[in-house]
C-alpha cells in the first residue's frame, strides 16, 4: 500500500470521518454497527486511512468451512488439501464480513492489496489456526474475489441468498 496509507484496528475511541464507498449497507455497518460488533466481540473492524480520511475497512470474524457448506466436489478438493489423518468434518476460517473502498480510491487496486493483507495476516500472525478466508460475495464481486484467487463453495448459487459463499487457501502462500 502507498506510504502515506496506514491500518488501523478500529477501537471504541475512534472517530470516523465521512466515507462513501457507493454501497449503503457497507456504509452503514462502518459508521453504525463496526463499533457494537467490536463491544460484543461479533468481528473486529480495520480502517485504512490516511491523514485526512477514511480510504477503506474491513472487518473479520471466525467461521468454518463444512461439508454442509459445500458441494461433494468441492468438498473433495478441500479435503485432499489435507493429510487423510488430518481429516475433519470443519476447518477453521477467518470470514471477511465486510470490506469497503472508499469512493475516492476505488479503482486503484486497494481491494486487492487489502485481500493480500488479510491472507498474509492471517498466515503470518494467525493466533488460532485458521486454513481458509471465506467471504460471502455479492454477485457484482465475484470476478474480483476469482482474480483474488477465491473460488466458490458450491456450485450454484444457493436458493433464497443474495450472495455466493467463497475460500480462499491459505495453504498455498506458505512456502
Amino acid at each position: 500500500m502507498e506510504d502515506n496509507i496506514r491500518i488501523v484496528r478500529l477501537t471504541q475511541d475512534y472517530h470516523f470521518s465521512s466515507f462513501d464507498c457507493g454501497e449503503g449497507d457497507l456504509n452503514d455497518f462502518l459508521l453504525n454497527d463496526a463499533k457494537n460488533y467490536l463491544k460484543h466481540l461479533l468481528s473486529v473492524t480495520y480502517i485504512i486511512e490516511t491523514d485526512q480520511d477514511i480510504v477503506g475497512y474491513f472487518s473479520v470474524s471466525n467461521d468454518r468451512i463444512s461439508f454442509e457448506d459445500s458441494d461433494k466436489a468441492t468438498w473433495r478438493k478441500i479435503k485432499n488439501i489435507f493429510p487423510h489423518r488430518k481429516h475433519r468434518k470443519d476447518y477453521p476460517a477467518v470470514k471477511i464480513g465486510r470490506l469497503g473502498i472508499s469512493k475516492n480510491y476505488q479503482r486503484h487496486n486497494l481491494g486487492s492489496e487489502i485481500l493480500y493483507f488479510i491472507k498474509r495476516l492471517f498466515v503470518t500472525n494467525n493466533r488460532t489456526g485458521c486454513c481458509f478466508v471465506t467471504v460471502d460475495a455479492l454477485p457484482s464481486a465475484i470476478g474480483f474475489y476469482q482474480h483474488n484467487g477465491f473460488r466458490p463453495l458450491l456450485k450454484e448459487k444457493p436458493v433464497e441468498s443474495v450472495t455466493i459463499p467463497m475460500y480462499f487457501d491459505l495453504s498455498t502462500l506458505i512456502d
